[in-house]
């Protein structure tokens, strides 16, 4: 993460506005968490904790206390005993390999995923240079059918890499699931870092019963956690630049906090995926331009809360290979790794996060390294400069 410059779409003042609104509303408003146990575990670190509603409140020193808590950086390892420090001075990448949507390279329209599209999809991921971990949605394939469709993509998914694994568990059977294979891969001995738990609020500020148990096990494990943070403007967020963006600070301090209520020292990456809501339809549009300026100032804002930061590589409102998509795809690789960001994420990406394929993959690698050479700029000294 050698960068001549970096982007940034926010001023040191705005820094402290955003974060300063965030503070102010956790200390007056707090956030709800619908859990007993993390409750009893807030109360027990000084929280203002409200069990009828199931509110939680932290004071700015208490909050300054916590976030102090959160290590700068951590390291993640795979099954062959390779490790990368996130938060340090590299940059890595996270590859998906599966999506409701596959962009089929022959048709060029989309389709729901097969058995071989996995095993194709994580083989292209191991080989790409800036992957170091990779994460598989739980989601049937359409050559399998009944309740071993999914295990069989799982099993396509674990034949096939060594990366390290980017966990992101549908329910309580699926961390336990990931539980034993974590167990097995680590042949008997420590196994905390070969997994990276997600675990996610529901927009806005809503810690519920089920994530807060996957977090609970989480830090029980010893896994490192990230936020899954989705507000939406407009729908689940207020509907501006700013006001999303405090709610999503929010939100991903309320897993910072709540992991250090439970585990003093745990480590929490700062990631977050704001997304506009179309006023129109309902629907959510997930790589609009504004996505360029939020996922650039939520890293301003992880980086002040002294976090690892990760933030998302790519992506397009599209599903076609054309202009648009490369164009948003640019712009967007551009803004992730100019931000300063340790870790981005997505690489296979687009269609408006509901659609991935192979082609993107090494796509958006290659994206990666315009984005490199853009940031490095121009050397001026010996013997660079040729007139010496």
């Amino acid at each position: 993460m050698d960068h001549s410059w970096s982007w940034r779409v926010l001023s040191d003042s705005q820094v402290v506005q955003v974060r300063e609104a965030a503070l102010s509303h956790i200390e007056q408003h707090g956030f709800a968490v619908q859990h007993e146990a993390l409750l009893a575990r807030a109360r027990a670190r000084g929280a203002h904790v409200d069990e009828t509603q199931g509110r939680v409140r932290v004071s700015r020193s208490l909050v300054a206390e916590l976030m102090a808590e959160v290590p700068r950086q951590y390291t993640i390892a795979n099954i062959l005993g390779e490790t990368w420090v996130i938060g340090g001075t590299g940059q890595y990448g996270t590859a998906i390999v599966t999506d409701p949507w596959i962009i089929d390279y022959e048709t060029r329209k989309p389709r729901h995923p097969c058995l071989e599209d996995v095993r194709r999809h994580t083989i292209v991921a191991e080989q790409l240079e800036p992957i170091v971990s990779i994460s598989r949605m739980d989601y049937p394939v359409t050559d399998v059918t009944g309740a071993d469709s999914s295990l069989r993509a799982l099993e396509a998914h674990l034949l096939h890499h060594t990366r390290h694994y980017q966990v992101m568990a549908t329910g309580l059977d699926s961390f336990d699931q990931w539980l034993g294979i974590a167990e097995i891969l680590g042949r008997g001995g420590d196994y905390r870092q070969l997994i990276t738990s997600a675990v996610a609020v529901r927009s806005p500020l809503v810690l519920n019963k089920l994530n807060g148990e996957l977090l609970v096990r989480s830090v029980e494990q010893g896994f490192a956690v990230v936020p899954t943070v989705c507000p939406m403007a407009g729908s689940t967020a207020p509907y501006s630049l700013a006001g999303t963006l405090i709610q999503s600070h929010i939100e991903v301090l309320m897993i910072a906090l709540m992991a250090q209520a439970l585990r003093p020292g745990h480590p929490v990456e700062y990631v977050s995926g704001l997304s506009v809501t179309d006023l129109r339809s309902g629907s959510d549009l997930y790589y609009t331009l504004d996505k360029v300026l939020w996922k650039n100032a939520a890293v301003q804002l992880g980086l002040a809360e002294n976090m690892p930061v990760g933030a998302e590589c790519g992506g397009a409102l599209t599903h076609r290979y054309d202009v648009q998509t490369g164009a948003e795809g640019m712009l967007f690789m551009l803004a992730a790794h100019t931000s300063g960001a340790h870790r981005i994420a997505g690489f296979g990406s687009y269609h408006n996060a509901v659609g991935m394929s192979a082609e993107m993959m090494v796509i958006q690698q290659a994206y990666l390294r315009a984005a490199r050479h853009l940031a490095r700029g121009i050397r001026t000294e010996e013997p660079f400069l040729g007139v010496g």
